[in-house]
């Protein structure tokens, strides 16, 4: 069914991603660019939305044609031909995944070096708030600590769902590699030996690139065996729709589906300050080991398919695979989590929107078998407080569709007209939806992977939603 009638989330613009900014700027210093004719068509459909970095803060990298680089001379002495002079680094143990990385959210002070000539200030290598997952409160703070998140590529085999799912990563000695495995000359990087001076926050100095003569990047790690957990926030998009920019390629991002040089790796993008615990950020790049672990316990998880959270989208967070947006919050009154506002003194997910407006579950590319969240649902539940008017119903609907191809079911829970089926404390309401009478996707349930919760009032409201979650057994009506 056309959506019409159903207003998509403003904030749809948001969900790719801060973290591109990052990579924005890095390639905006690259002393020799490759051109992207190389790289794969725009794929069509799916969602292609501006820089949150941009769109939140000015967008430092918005306009990339205002950088003034110096270019790199070219190294002296005759250069190696990619893995002779130094060779890839063994495969990762059992259980992980090869990947790369760059960093992104930059401190001040690390910015300063390179301000005579690249500008900015803190934006200038991107910024951590307002990534493509959102997991960002009103106020700008986020709900992770920054030494602890990363942002995922769109185009890495297990990206459906990674919105806060948790990886260890750890650093590899070596060479930074590229499509095909070969070695990335490091013109197509941020890496310039004249800013060798430049030091981490932790004071420490650059130790050098043993490639540097051969034209190419090899990573010293601080310790091959330190690990660091992380959650993932934001994504780098493979084919990026920068607000007032042309579209275009980041290779970086886009794994095999590029012929380009820096192409053919997992990639993530490291916030500054996990990256700075693993190597010097005067590497423009470094491969990683990988794995998907239990974001409490550290447990590891599978990788094939990405571990997604299919029946709890909201507890004290938002459920791992699952993106959040408020859309149309004229007031900017949001707060993915509020503590001390869910049900018991809880944490909740709250908004104040206007006509149209609400909160917006996605688990990115869960369309995809494997992973399709609603599959074999019997019932959706929810937890709800009008902030207005305390144990009244607020005027919402909830909805189920697939955000990639922009279709819903055609079924629609007006919960003004729907009994709630338990109350608790404080005016907390909860509801308990039938899946296939109420929503009626029919075929199509496999696929769905959004629901949203919309304003259909005249007037804004303010809510809150707690524990939101999916049954595929008997339905839940009481929490404990």
């Amino acid at each position: 069914m056309a959506t019409a009638s159903r207003p998509l989330p403003r904030r749809r613009q948001l969900f790719f991603s801060a973290a591109a900014v990052a990579a924005v700027a890095i390639l905006a210093l690259t002393a020799a660019p490759f051109a992207a004719a190389a790289d794969p068509p725009a794929p069509s459909g799916g969602d292609t939305g501006t820089s949150g970095a941009a769109a939140a803060s000015g967008g430092a990298t918005s306009d990339v044609s205002t950088i003034n680089m110096a270019p790199v001379a070219a190294p002296s002495g005759p250069k190696a031909a990619a893995n002779t002079s130094f060779s890839k680094p063994p495969g990762p143990p059992a259980g992980w995944i090869r990947a790369r990385s760059s960093w992104y959210g930059t401190p001040k002070p690390f910015v300063d070096t390179f301000a005579p000539t690249r500008g900015g200030g803190e934006s200038a290598f991107g910024i951590l708030e307002w990534g493509g997952c959102g997991y960002t409160n009103a106020d700008g703070s986020l709900v992770y600590p920054k030494e602890a998140v990363s942002s995922y590529a769109d185009n890495n085999p297990d990206f459906p769902g990674s919105c806060g799912r948790c990886y260890e990563v750890r650093c590899v000695d070596g060479i930074v590699m590229g499509v095909n495995d070969m070695a990335v000359p490091y013109s197509n990087y941020y890496y310039f030996p004249a800013y060798g001076q430049a030091k981490d926050e932790m004071g420490r100095s650059f130790p050098g690139n043993p490639a540097e003569k051969d034209g190419y990047v090899y990573v010293r790690c601080w310790d091959p065996n330190k690990t660091v957990r992380v959650h993932i926030i934001d994504v780098c998009p493979c084919w990026y729709e920068p607000k007032n920019m042309k579209p275009y390629v980041q290779p970086s991002c886009c794994y095999k589906n590029s012929t380009n040089p820096r192409a053919g790796q997992v990639e993530m993008d490291l916030s500054f300050w996990v990256y700075e615990q693993l190597a010097h950020p005067m590497y423009p790049e470094m491969m990683l080991d990988i794995r998907p672990v239990d974001c409490g316990s550290g447990a590891a998880l599978p990788t094939d398919p990405g571990y997604i959270s299919r029946d709890t989208l909201y507890g004290e967070m938002v459920g791992t695979g699952w993106s959040w947006f408020p859309y149309y919050t004229p007031t900017h009154n949001f707060n993915v989590t509020a503590p001390g506002w869910g049900l018991g003194g809880s944490t909740a997910a709250c908004a104040e929107v206007a006509p149209g407006g609400g909160m917006t579950w996605w688990c990115r590319g869960c369309y995809r078998p494997g992973y399709q969240p609603f599959n074999g649902a019997t019932s959706i539940s929810l937890w709800l407080r009008d902030r207005y008017n305390p144990g009244n119903t607020p005027p919402v609907k909830v909805m189920v569709a697939q955000q990639e191809d922009d279709t819903y079911c055609p079924g629609e829970a007006y919960l003004t007209s729907i009994t709630p089926s338990a109350k608790g404390g404080d005016g907390w309401l909860q509801w308990t939806l039938p899946f296939d009478s109420t929503f009626r996707c029919g075929n199509a349930t496999s696929t769905r992977d959004k629901l949203s919760i919309q304003a259909v009032g005249s007037s804004n409201i303010w809510f809150c939603v707690d524990d939101v979650k999916v049954q595929f057994g008997k339905p839940e009506t009481t929490k404990k």
